[in-house]
């Protein structure tokens, strides 16, 4: 039992392997091509998300329906990217109307004084050619700290209905909102809150 067990450990390992090896060489590939090196999101592929738990007894999830953000990125200096999000906090919705109008107030993010949360990218590395960790200035409630989020590229590649490039990605991260004088509840409600972005970018419009 203990070889089946080592050589089911070794298979898993290398197909792991096998599969970022696989994926790398994709990015190489497409890192070939022509590809923009700005770019923004694609609004309608792409979600804010968080989670906070609600007095030990549910978890309660929302997002942001409102982000713009920009991506200034070349495969070829991948640490030298930079990234923006601004995101409308008045957009905020966790499918519930009476708790959303709550949330904009000024327990919480006080939407009429702070109509945006913003997050400016100071210092990206890539450890692999699809990961990232990325630090940079958030913002809420005029609040500004240094924020990391770790940064995944799913994919790079020409979208099959627009014949386009797009990078897809998620940014996943966690805000402790007490350091940002967001106190209300935090007897009873998550303070580090887990975010998770999901999104899609498409090269930058020129106007």
């Amino acid at each position: 039992m203990h070889m089946t067990h080592m050589k089911t450990t070794s298979l898993s390992t290398r197909v792991t392997k096998a599969l970022f090896v696989t994926s790398a060489l994709a990015l190489t590939t497409v890192a070939s091509a022509a590809l923009p090196t700005q770019w923004q999101l694609d609004n309608a592929h792409t979600r804010v998300g968080f989670e906070v738990e609600h007095l030990g007894f549910s978890t309660t999830m929302g997002h942001f329906d409102k982000v713009d953000g920009t991506l200034s990125y070349n495969m070829k200096t991948p640490n030298k990217t930079q990234m923006n999000f601004v995101i409308d906090t008045d957009s905020i919705n966790t499918a519930w109307a009476a708790r959303d109008e709550h949330l904009k107030k000024d327990d919480f993010f006080n939407v009429a004084k702070y109509p945006t949360m913003t997050f400016d990218s100071t210092n990206v590395n890539f450890y692999n050619p699809q990961q990232a960790k990325v630090t940079g200035d958030f913002t809420l409630l005029g609040k500004t700290m240094p924020l990391t989020l770790d940064v995944t590229l799913k994919k790079i590649a020409n979208s099959p209905m627009t014949k386009e490039p797009v990078i897809g990605f998620r940014a996943t991260g966690n805000i402790d909102r007490v350091a940002y004088a967001m106190t209300t509840f935090a007897d009873g409600i998550t303070t580090n809150v887990p975010i998770q972005i999901d999104g899609e970018l498409v090269e930058k419009k020129t106007r």
